[in-house]
């Protein structure tokens, strides 16, 4: 029958108009963001052994990580790097790492209009870590407590090489 698409389309219409709509006000009030979404990355460096399955998993290939061998057997981790500009957060890179270095949940204000801004190194990386940690009660992203304090981690961090 002629008009029942124009009908269904009204009643449509006439069902939405009485709801109060949902708009966020961005930089006053911030919406809540699920556990689960792939937002930035953070990485944590006391998790990481420098075994590089993240940088192998990356299809991007924007994740660099440079180890040498300690005296010990263990990896000392040169450079760790992450190319925001390339990164399409598919989130591979958090399911390869086996220890959980690597987790989606950071900040979503990273916009910048300097383009080599978001080309991170481990120091920077470590920094937004520390930053998250700080802000969000010393809990990782997926919801474990981290195994120590900020000062100790920063102390840790900045330990001759």
């Amino acid at each position: 029958m002629y008009g029942l698409g124009i009908a269904k389309g009204m009643v449509e219409t006439l069902r939405h108009l009485f709801v109060r709509p949902i708009t966020v006000q961005y930089p006053e009030e911030i919406r809540l963001i699920p556990a689960r979404a792939r937002t930035n990355l953070l990485w944590f460096d006391e998790r990481c052994t420098g075994c590089s399955t993240c940088a192998q998993a990356c299809p991007d290939g924007c994740i660099l990580v440079e180890t040498a061998p300690n005296p010990d057997g263990t990896l000392n981790k040169l450079r760790y790097e992450i190319d925001f500009r390339l990164c399409m957060y598919c989130g591979l890179c958090t399911e390869a790492c086996p220890y959980e270095a690597i987790q989606s949940g950071g900040p979503l204000n990273d916009a910048t209009y300097v383009f080599d801004e978001l080309y991170r190194d481990k120091h920077a990386l470590t920094r937004m870590s520390r930053d998250w940690l700080g802000t969000h009660d010393n809990m990782y992203p997926n919801g474990m407590k981290a195994p120590f304090d900020n000062e100790r981690a920063e102390a840790v961090h900045r330990r001759p090489a």
